[in-house]
């Protein structure tokens, strides 16, 4: 028996399977209970038809009709009102009981309730899917009755995406996004701004992005924001401070300490030679200057009025080099500029070390054992002894944050990096020699290598064990230092973030290996459908 609700990730929390079968014609009946859910049909009747061939007629309002769909938003549905809401923080600004949805597939048409519209378009996901994996005939999909229940027990669901060490285009990020849709994420945090470029047009500073340097335009931006809230994900943009600044500090060579910038280099290699020269300097945006805070005041304005979701990521981390002090002071500081242009801030846990009010939203991102041991690990052997001491410096410091964020009523994202980083390499090797190839070049080599396994069920504190963080966010990330291609990205995201996505979802108790390993190796013809390059891992069923 077809049983596709037995392959869904996330994995539902209800899935009745009932007797009979709808089958869903071309030009079946779509219709919505109000006129301003005209855009959530219209989206699902588009991605059917481009997902299966199945084209569905132009969304009306109106009364369901049989043998199609109809869709409505009714906060008080008992079903829904029984879901608990989802803890956390929303990065909409939206109430926590939004994304609670009923579907039901029944031989007379399918029905669709949300709790608010991003719960509704979470059903449309998930009919969606079901779609997917429905036998086709004669023009028709042959959808199994079942009745599905569910909704998030995290409310903020999100990919941190590094679009500075490798280039994409626009087209390449809306992707993103639409995998990001697949699996019912609602936060696309875009780091935008680093070491190796500045990737968001400031049009009062010019430099930052010259002619010919790979950026995103206003239009761009607004495209992306737009495509995203379409899909109800919430863009998180991250301009990188006071750390990670050298692209900055490239174009306006004032805002360092001593005045001067160092050279760009975008090769990781390279970089990290260039480190161990004897010219080399830490650069960090120097708080003691009234040109840095024009500058920063400049950037966050831009930002945050392009920015309709409530919150901006000030970044904070890994500021090699600079005097606590003062990175404490800049974090204070930029903090207040971000709310006094109508954000909320959030930073990395870094920023945790600065004075802080009680709810403050910080991403915690070090995971345990930070540093590879240099015995068991060739590449960070060959890092020069400066930046051996600087990051030994600041990975210090890392093991008391979680005690800071509880002592300041912190609010946590959970991002660490032994669990969520999918630049970790691939620990499993394949047979087929293009795979093999691939998996053997991308990923940090600092990292240790992982399992699917281990992405699907490691331990999450906050999640799966005791700890009195205020976990209220999950982010995976990925980091493109080894990127060369969008196919390299999707090979790293792919098949680890459905998995993420999973427990960001229940937030909870990882389910087994044994009941995730089958959802997952049913992902594997979506993508393939899609064009999408991912990692045939050997322990999901792969080579």
């Amino acid at each position: 028996m077809n049983r596709p609700a037995a392959l869904l990730l996330p994995a539902p929390r209800l899935a009745e399977e009932r007797e009979g079968t709808l089958a869903l014609h071309h030009g079946a009946t779509v219709t919505v209970a109000s006129p301003e859910l005209i855009p959530v049909a219209e989206l699902l009747v588009d991605r059917l038809f481009a997902e299966t061939g199945v084209r569905l007629s132009a969304p009306r309002t109106g009364a369901a009709a049989p043998g199609g769909i109809h869709l409505l938003v009714d906060p008080s549905d008992d079903a829904l009102t029984a879901i608990a809401p989802a803890r956390g923080v929303t990065p909409s600004g939206c109430s926590l009981d939004t994304e609670r949805f009923s579907l039901l597939v029944a031989p007379e048409g399918v029905r669709l309730v949300g709790s608010a519209a991003a719960g509704l378009h979470h059903a449309t996901t998930v009919l969606r899917a079901l779609a997917e994996q429905a036998r086709r005939s004669e023009g028709a999909l042959a959808l199994p009755a079942v009745r599905i229940l569910d909704g998030p027990a995290l409310a903020w669901r999100g990919l941190s995406f590094d679009v500075v060490r490798h280039t994409f285009s626009r087209a390449e990020v809306l992707r993103v996004i639409d995998l990001l849709e697949r699996y019912r994420m609602n936060v696309l945090h875009l780091h935008l701004t680093d070491e190796q470029g500045w990737r968001l047009e400031i049009p009062s500073r010019p430099a930052l992005t010259p002619p010919g340097s790979s950026c995103f335009t206003e239009e761009d931006f607004a495209a992306i924001v737009a495509h995203a809230a379409a899909r109800h994900i919430t863009v998180v943009p991250e301009i990188d401070m006071p750390g990670h600044s050298g692209a900055a500090i490239a174009a306006y060579p004032e805002l360092s300490p001593t005045g001067t910038a160092q050279p760009v280099i975008v090769d990781p290699v390279e970089a990290i030679a260039r480190m161990a020269s004897e010219d080399f300097a830490p650069q960090f945006l120097d708080p003691r200057k009234d040109e840095v805070w024009t500058f920063v005041d400049e950037v966050i304005g831009a930002v945050a009025a392009r920015t309709p979701g409530p919150y901006l990521h000030i970044g904070g981390d890994e500021a090699f080099g600079m005097p606590q002090d003062l990175h404490d002071a800049f974090v204070v500081r930029a903090r207040e500029i971000v709310r006094a242009h109508g954000k909320e801030p959030v930073g990395w846990q870094e920023t945790a070390r600065a004075d802080a009010e009680p709810g403050e939203l910080v991403q915690l991102w070090i995971g345990e054992d930070p540093l590879p041991d240099a015995d068991e690990n060739p590449f960070f052997r060959m890092l020069p002894p400066r930046l051996i001491e600087m990051l030994t410096t600041t990975f210090a410091a890392a093991a008391s944050d979680p005690r800071r964020m509880i002592a300041q009523h912190a609010r946590v994202i959970m991002s660490r990096s032994d669990v969520a980083y999918l630049d970790a390499p691939y620990a499993e090797a394949s047979t087929d020699p293009e795979v093999e190839a691939r998996r053997s070049r991308l990923g940090l080599p600092t990292y240790p290598a992982v399992t699917i396994e281990h992405a699907a069920t490691a331990p999450i504190p906050g999640f799966d064990t005791d700890d009195q963080l205020d976990v209220v966010g999950f982010e995976a990330a990925i980091w493109c230092e080894t990127v060369q291609s969008f196919d390299d990205l999707t090979f790293l995201l792919l098949p680890r973030l459905p998995l993420l996505a999973q427990r960001a979802w229940d937030a909870g108790p990882a389910r087994t290996w044994e009941d995730l390993r089958p959802r997952l190796a049913a992902q594997e013809p979506l993508w393939r459908r899609g064009g999408l390059t991912f990692f045939a891992a050997p322990s999901v069923g792969g080579r």
